[in-house]
């Protein structure tokens, strides 16, 4: 008799308590991880799997060289199913964004009633033993079981195809070789076309729009406020939604400059869920930006602990680093990332900042034309510029950033910068009263800014300090 818990695909079937694949009579064992990506495959058949969803599946508390390690795991199901990365039979690949079961299943109605018996026994069985295999190899997995994703909490509160937009919405969002921002709206958007009541991804949209308003790809008045809309809507329709908490008190403390309404945010998050990396996140850089520094590299170090592999994070330590006047040990931080991230402009930023500040000019000015992107505007060229002596280039960058801010993007506070390291009091004090009127998110940092020390006695620089401090 056929054991009810085996799935049928082409000639082969899988028995997922066992962890054994069967052809021709032939049967061999797979490995619990590759075991694990088949069956969430055969779960989706035709559906796109990201490597997001597979890498929370595999590695609850996360991977740092995730991608190698899930490489090697779709490596290992290949060989076991005789399939070509080139010409696949069974596994797809989608280049940087996951993979495709486009294998032949059985019957759908056996397949589905298979599927809804099997993949609860071996999502048991295998969380066990992959928590204890990597607790061994890797190192990652405390004595006690690590408490339940907030992934598998949010699918638990929608539909499948709502939660699989979800998914690659949190993949676009990730990315830094590229802004797939849009994508990720997109993703998001389509997510709440399949469930209106959707909080988790009306938060997770919400974040996007932050992201998109700091980092200067949308004009920030629109992102912000979207940001702040799209929050509350996550909130209203779950009071312990920790994202939308997160994502509003972003709005409050970098739009708003308000403290104490974003300190309040976080609390609600925490309280909601204090497993949320980026509520971690955020709080971490409220406290940076109140000069409370040790706390800040608590808050940043509880964020990466829980998600490791999200880069977002790095680029938040390593911008402490830089602030708390590190430069050194932050110089050595970013470049083993950028070897491997040569991409990610938001940490080159932090190298050419720290390079100025220890006095390698040529050093920073030589990264310059390493940036793939114009975006963010910022005053790393005009400050470099200044700091050789260059006092044109200089000056036409200040142009550069004048025009973006006519366009609405809050860049005041990155030319009041470059004015400070010209010697141009007047103007730089003129440029960072206006830093408010355009909500310049980068001015969160006058306190710590050491780009700054030329305006420290300078009366617009207590005013500031006093209104930002209120």
């Amino acid at each position: 008799m056929t054991d009810t818990t085996e799935i049928k695909f082409d000639e082969w079937t899988v028995r997922p308590d066992s962890g054994e694949l069967v052809r021709d009579g032939q049967t061999q064992r797979l490995p619990q991880q590759p075991l694990r990506v088949l069956l969430e495959l055969l779960a989706h058949p035709g559906e796109v799997v990201t490597r997001e969803r597979l890498v929370q599946l595999l590695w609850p508390k996360g991977v740092v060289d995730f991608e190698n390690n899930l490489n090697s795991i779709v490596r290992k199901l290949r060989v076991a199913l005789e399939d070509d990365s080139e010409t696949p039979r069974y596994v797809e690949t989608l280049p940087r964004i996951g993979y495709r079961f486009i294998g032949t299943m059985g019957s759908a109605r056996v397949a589905q009633r298979r599927l809804r018996l099997a993949i609860p026994l071996a999502a048991a069985l295998l969380l066990v033993m992959g928590a204890f295999t990597a607790w061994q190899i890797y190192g990652l997995f405390p004595a006690d079981p690590p408490a339940p994703s907030q992934a598998a909490d949010v699918r638990r509160k929608t539909n499948q195809r709502a939660y699989q937009f979800y998914l690659d919405g949190k993949f676009h969002r990730s990315r830094r070789d590229v802004n797939a921002n849009p994508q990720a709206i997109a993703s998001f958007r389509a997510a709440l076309r399949e469930d209106p009541h959707f909080a988790d991804a009306w938060a997770a949209l919400s974040e996007t729009y932050t992201g998109n308003g700091t980092q200067q790809h949308m004009k920030l008045a629109a992102a912000m406020e979207q940001a702040r809309s799209t929050a509350l809507r996550a909130i209203e329709l779950d009071p312990k939604v920790a994202a939308g908490h997160s994502s509003l008190g972003v709005v409050l403390m970098y739009y708003d400059f308000d403290y104490a309404a974003a300190e309040n945010q976080f609390v609600e998050a925490r309280a909601a869920d204090d497993r949320y990396a980026r509520l971690w996140y955020g709080h971490g850089l409220l406290r940076a930006f109140q000069g409370r520094t040790d706390e800040a590299f608590d808050y940043m170090g509880r964020a990466r602990e829980l998600e490791p592999m999200t880069l977002l994070y790095g680029a938040g330590y390593a911008n402490l680093l830089y602030y708390t006047r590190q430069y050194k040990e932050a110089i050595e931080y970013v470049r083993p990332v950028l070897a491997s991230q040569p991409r990610f402009d938001q940490i080159r930023s932090v190298l050419i900042r720290a390079l100025l500040e220890t006095g390698d000019v040529k050093g920073a000015l030589d990264q310059l034309p390493l940036r793939y992107s114009d975006v963010p505007m910022l005053s790393d060229d005009g400050l470099a510029y200044a700091r050789a002596g260059r006092r044109e280039d200089a000056l036409r960058q200040v142009e550069r950033l004048e025009r973006h801010r006519g366009e609405g993007y809050g860049v005041s506070y990155e030319i009041a910068i470059i004015h400070a390291a010209l010697g141009q009091t007047d103007a730089a004090c003129a440029a960072l009263r206006g830093a408010f009127d355009d909500h310049s998110p980068t001015l969160n940092w006058l306190r710590l800014d050491p780009r700054m020390e030329p305006l420290r006695t300078a009366t617009c620089y207590s005013e500031a300090m006093q209104k930002l401090y209120r």
